[in-house]
């Protein structure tokens, strides 16, 4: 299978992109909670794989931010 390198990054910098939204709905939501309420959302079962990639980059995310 060859892989398109151009559609790998827009598929990279969407992830990033949804994850960073979601991450800020997060922050606006809970607060100083926002990880641990991402790592439950994480745990549902009824993510799609889609879903369960963006909650895995906004965990990421959320740890290495310093709030």
């Amino acid at each position: 299978m060859i892989i398109n390198p151009v559609r790998l990054y827009k598929r990279w910098r969407r992830l990033n992109q949804e994850a960073l939204e979601e991450a800020q709905m997060l922050r606006r939501r809970y607060g100083s909670t926002a990880l641990e309420a991402a790592r439950a959302k994480l745990a549902r079962e009824d993510l799609s794989s889609w879903g369960r990639r963006i909650m895995q980059q906004t965990v990421k995310m959320l740890e290495k931010s310093p709030v």
